[in-house]
């Protein structure tokens, strides 16, 4: 399994230096490599690589990536769709594999295969998955995939 997938404690940094600096919620730490491959060129050159990076999942929050010098980055300045601040059916839920809130619908409700879950889950242990570089939370998205299909019930 590649290390994108794999289950991690993520350790943080107690200064309150992992709060986004514009909803005042925990982050969470993403490697450089994803902010690399989801930022705009335009806004790629003003990236320190030399800080730590968070992610900000907060739903009505417009910042998607935050610092310790508390630059931020905002949804304006991502090359795609962040999952968790848009709620278009064709925004990816998995981001490797293609899976949008509208097919997993679908596929759900009419019983289709490949079911999701197991979809995903096949990729991830044949190591196919790119989440570092994909998925702008920079990590597996399986408990999103999971989660969204326990939201349609």
């Amino acid at each position: 399994m590649s290390d994108c997938c794999a289950t991690k404690e993520q350790v943080s940094e107690n200064s309150g230096s992992d709060l986004c600096p514009s909803c005042n919620v925990k982050g969470k730490n993403v490697k450089i490599i994803t902010l690399k491959s989801m930022l705009k060129p335009s806004v790629l050159d003003s990236l320190n690589a030399g800080l730590t990076h968070y992610f900000c999942s907060t739903e009505g929050c417009d910042v998607v990536y935050f610092d310790t010098g508390k630059k931020m980055y905002l949804t304006s300045e991502i090359k795609v769709s962040v999952h968790q601040k848009d709620k278009s059916s064709i925004v990816p839920v998995c981001y490797c594999f293609g899976w949008t809130k509208e097919k997993i619908k679908e596929y759900i409700k009419q019983e289709l295969s490949p079911k999701p879950i197991e979809h995903v889950r096949k990729n991830i242990k044949e190591n196919r998955c790119g989440c570092e570089v994909n998925n702008p939370q920079g990590s597996c998205c399986l408990g999103n995939v999971t989660n969204y299909i326990k939201s349609l019930s």
